[in-house]
């Protein structure tokens, strides 16, 4: 399942990026503006589908655009055939294809393919996360003030009132919106290049396969509220320890 898993997401990933710059909106979903598909996401989620219903005929699949498919199984696989398609359709390399494995409930192994800046991350439950086959490891920093940290780019009330928490503790904070891209968000926090993420709005496609590249780089990954983060949670809270608990003190109750 390891190399199953890694060759799925770089295949997809490929014919994503063969198609990039020449794909526009094929349609849209909630939002006329935000919530775009192309014809790439739906390659990539036939590529990725048709995969795993041949290796793994009884296996459940959850994905963004096919909604879900036998989702009681043991064995689940969660999808976002591309994250970022805004940036996608308007020519952004910040885009990725995430895929990840559950097993009775617990993401086990986890795949983050951006292709437009070579960049392939993997996980594998208690053995580690990787970028292009090196170990990765969360930054060190301990002082939220002097950190570079990641937010999702919805603003509502619960996000808002984050960011009002932390400028009334760190006023000159470095805190940086999110790219549109969850892989970009949560990765480069994986890899040590950001010090933090904080996201309080998605689908489970969002959190899932992220969840295992932070956790086994050495994030702590809750809720708001603290509680280690589990499968269907919709709000995630990553960072090292230190930076951790200070970040916990300013989402609880938001």
């Amino acid at each position: 399942m390891d190399k199953f898993i890694q060759t799925i997401t770089k295949k997809a990933g490929d014919a994503v990026l063969e198609k990039f710059g020449k794909e526009g909106v094929h349609y849209t979903k909630s939002h006329e503006r935000w919530d775009v598909v192309t014809k790439a996401d739906l390659l990539s989620e036939k590529i990725l589908i048709s995969a795993i219903r041949r290796r793994y005929p009884n296996h459940g699949i959850i994905s963004e655009e096919s909604g879900r498919i036998n989702e009681k199984a043991e064995y689940v696989w969660i999808l976002d055939p591309i994250d970022g398609t805004l940036n996608y359709s308007l020519g952004v390399p910040a885009f990725g294809v995430m895929v990840c494995l559950t097993y009775r409930g617990s993401v086990i192994l986890s795949a983050i393919n951006m292709p437009a800046t070579k960049e392939f991350f993997f996980a594998k439950a208690g053995r580690g996360a990787y970028l292009n086959g090196k170990k990765i490891r969360c930054t060190k920093s301990k002082r939220l003030q002097t950190t570079f940290g990641m937010h999702g780019t919805t603003l509502n009330p619960r996000t808002t009132a984050f960011l009002r928490n932390v400028l009334r503790i760190a006023p000159r904070s470095h805190i940086l919106l999110g790219s549109f891209s969850s892989p970009a968000n949560a990765c480069y926090v994986a890899t040590g290049q950001r010090d933090w993420i904080v996201s309080l709005s998605g689908q489970i496609w969002d959190f899932a396969p992220e969840y295992l590249i932070l956790k086994e780089s050495g994030c702590k990954v809750t809720d708001t509220k603290g509680n280690p983060w589990k499968l269907g949670m919709l709000e995630m809270v990553a960072a090292n320890p230190a930076l951790h608990k200070q970040l916990v003190k300013l989402t609880k109750g938001v």
